[in-house]
């Protein structure tokens, strides 16, 4: 397991820092999606392309501890 020794992250950190990802990266997709077809619909907040960036900065490998 290279890439978790790189990182230095056990299996279950790097499973929760990705699953975070993913969950939040897929819920941002989704609003943006709605907001596309429905503009009256606001976005969830954190789903501005901003908030994302500094979320996914919040969570490269040497920003997590």
């Amino acid at each position: 397991m290279g890439h978790l020794k790189d990182i230095n992250e056990t299996y279950f950190e790097h499973f929760r820092h990705a699953f975070e990802i993913g969950s939040t990266l897929f819920l941002a997709s989704f609003g943006q999606f709605l907001h596309s077809v429905f503009p009256n619909v606001c976005p969830p907040l954190g789903s501005d392309a901003r908030s994302l960036i500094e979320f996914l900065e919040s969570k490269l490998p040497e920003n997590r501890k």
